[in-house]
């Protein structure tokens, strides 16, 4: 007889899911093609919007989710990319929800 236990789901700080994004690479990772990347929602700031939270005109806020070979979601990601392509912000995709295996790690509201 085997058991499959679900991963446990814990909430978390900013801190402590970035850090676990970043030490995983799993950015790098996506970029490298182990993992599938989806828009899931893709929004065009405002020339209003854009200055008030300090990005050029044409910047775009991106929810990105990463799948694995299986379909399975792997991480959820917010990022705010340019109009040059790069990132803004801190350059780095922000961590909203990430599956490390053995738990799954939800940033804290």
């Amino acid at each position: 007889m085997s058991f499959h236990l679900e991963p446990e789901e814990r909430f978390v700080s900013e801190s402590i899911i970035r850090e676990a994004f970043n030490s995983g690479q799993f950015w790098q990772r996506a970029r490298e093609g182990e993992f599938g990347v989806w828009v899931d929602e893709d929004y065009h700031f405002s020339r209003r919007q854009a200055r008030e939270r300090g990005f050029e005109y044409c910047a775009r806020r991106q929810i990105l989710r990463y799948y694995d070979s299986d379909n399975i979601l792997i991480a959820v990601v917010h990022q705010v990319r340019k109009r040059d392509g790069t990132l803004g912000a801190s350059g780095l995709p922000d961590p909203k929800y990430l599956d490390l295996g053995h738990e799954i790690l939800i940033l804290e509201k």
